[in-house]
């Protein structure tokens, strides 16, 4: 193949193909995930992580203040993300990570079938603490 990129779409678990639709939910049950705005305020290297990963402090707002979580995004400069706005479920209770990391909440990104993420984008205007809906 020379110096071509090729991806085997048949072999990728995030292929969009193989994605089988997930069984209907309620209202009740969707509004129950508390999915909100933040601005990242900070990126740190995390190279104790098995896969390349980043420390991310993310301000959701005077109800909920700053939370910290680890995300595999190193496929994004950490100069690129301080100040961005991003979406975070923060309802899902902390995950004590084996380093001893404690990660508080999930940001959210859509994963391409190489199994990069692509993180959601919001206007840089959105306050922090804004529901997303």
């Amino acid at each position: 193949m020379g110096g071509e990129h090729f991806i085997d779409k048949n072999a990728l678990l995030y292929a969009p193909e193989k994605l089988e639709r997930k069984p209907e939910t309620t209202i009740t049950g969707f509004l129950g995930v508390d999915i909100r705005a933040g601005k990242v305020l900070a990126v740190e290297d995390f190279p104790q992580m098995r896969k390349p990963s980043y420390k991310i402090q993310v301000d959701f707002g005077p109800a909920v203040g700053p939370l910290w979580t680890s995300a595999q995004v190193t496929n994004y400069a950490k100069e690129e993300l301080v100040g961005r706005v991003v979406v975070g479920t923060i309802n899902l209770g902390a995950k004590k990570l084996p380093t001893g990391f404690v990660s508080e909440f999930l940001v959210m990104g859509a994963l391409n079938p190489d199994g990069t993420v692509r993180l959601l984008d919001l206007p840089q205007d959105t306050l922090p603490g804004s529901c997303v809906m």
